[in-house]
């Protein structure tokens, strides 16, 4: 059983108001993608990087023969498919295990990643890397209405890498082709065909950058690891 990851990186900078791709941009002196990889490469003997596709030569400097670099695309799900076809074309399928990942959570830890690593190979199609919501969460009917509270005791955030057997992640990226289908993560691409999805003790380290004010903290964490 071989243990491969797709990290997508195609994504663009613009809500923290860079112009660089979002995995170019620096934490601590290092592009986010190259952060993912430190913590991916302990497990994966094989990795994927869907980047921006006029960018790859930059790509291709950073992850210094980690990874393969294929071009991305306008949405996470089909770079994820992209990065997918290129695994397979390595020879990565059946019950091997694919994770994958966003640049954009660079810092989240190989351990946490193992765990759900971990409950694929225990039988699990897919395990999915969860936290506990922290914040008071209300329905929103409309923009300007305060609704009622929810329990968030009932809801988890998601995080990656989601990991696959590789099976279910190709038949639930086929299925998605077929159908027309769009979601927001593979682990909704995975729960439409029937598969068994589990959760798993993700880390407060695995949080999205997304904002300006994000990279503070993620270079925050990056001196601690």
């Amino acid at each position: 059983m071989s243990v491969a990851a797709v990290i997508t990186a195609a994504g663009l900078g613009s809500r923290m108001g860079s112009t660089l791709p979002k995995g170019l941009v620096a934490v601590a002196g290092r592009p986010l993608v190259a952060h993912a990889l430190d913590r991916v490469t302990p497990l994966a003997s094989f990795v994927v990087v869907t980047a921006v596709e006029d960018r790859i030569p930059e790509f291709v400097h950073v992850v210094g023969g980690r990874a393969d670099v294929v071009a991305g695309s306008d949405t996470r799900q089909a770079s994820v498919r992209a990065g997918l076809e290129a695994l397979v074309a390595a020879g990565i399928g059946g019950d091997d295990v694919i994770l994958v990942h966003d640049a954009a959570r660079a810092f989240m830890p190989t351990d946490a990643m193992r765990r759900a690593v971990a409950a694929v190979e225990r039988g699990a199609d897919v395990a999915v890397p969860v936290v506990p919501v922290v914040d008071t969460l209300v329905t929103a009917p409309s923009d300007d209405a305060y609704g009622a509270a929810v329990d968030r005791d009932q809801f988890r955030a998601v995080q990656t890498p989601q990991v696959f057997r590789a099976s279910a992640l190709i038949a639930a990226h086929a299925a998605a082709v077929r159908d027309g289908v769009e979601a927001t993560d593979d682990a909704e691409l995975a729960r439409r065909i029937g598969l068994r999805i589990v959760a798993t003790e993700g880390h407060p380290w695995g949080f999205k950058v997304t904002h300006a004010g994000d990279l503070a903290l993620a270079a925050h964490i990056a001196g601690q690891q």
